[in-house]
């Protein structure tokens, strides 16, 4: 696992982020074996702390391992973000999630599923839907309230 911080957190006009973006390092650190016990990863993941826009809290790419994570938000957003990102990671690692650039598709468990623009559509893909429930397991499981 290795971190990158945003120029925009280090140099630029988001710096008044940094002490969150210090706090994200160390609860995906103090987190790091109990989300390996829990989500078959990549354990080369590397993470990409940055202002996202939009409400999207974090972005998880196949192709070069890397998760993206805006340090905006709560702490407890940000785990449950993070285990959910990696729940993907693990999708595309068992090859159960590819996305096919050729007909800018996705492809779940032998299924193509069409990009699209709608939200509802979106949050009701199969991947998704396993991504938060695990997520979501994860939190209670470790996080109780």
């Amino acid at each position: 696992m290795t971190f990158k911080v945003a120029t925009s957190i280090k140099y630029g006009n988001y710096k008044h982020l940094q002490t969150a973006t210090n706090n994200v390092i160390k609860l995906i650190n103090s987190h790091w074996s109990r989300l390996k016990e829990n989500i078959d990863f990549n354990e080369g993941v590397c993470f990409l702390i940055r202002p996202i826009k939009g409400t999207t809290k974090g972005i998880a790419f196949s192709k070069s391992n890397r998760i993206e994570i805006d340090p905006r938000y709560h702490s407890l957003e940000i785990l449950e973000t993070i285990a959910h990102e990696l729940v993907h990671s693990e999708q595309y690692k068992q090859n159960r999630l590819v996305f096919d650039a050729t007909n800018r598709s996705w492809v779940w468990s032998n299924t193509s599923y069409r990009t699209t623009t709608s939200f509802r559509q979106y949050y009701n893909f199969p991947w998704e839907v396993e991504a938060r429930e695990r997520a979501t397991a994860y939190i209670n499981k470790y996080c109780p309230v």
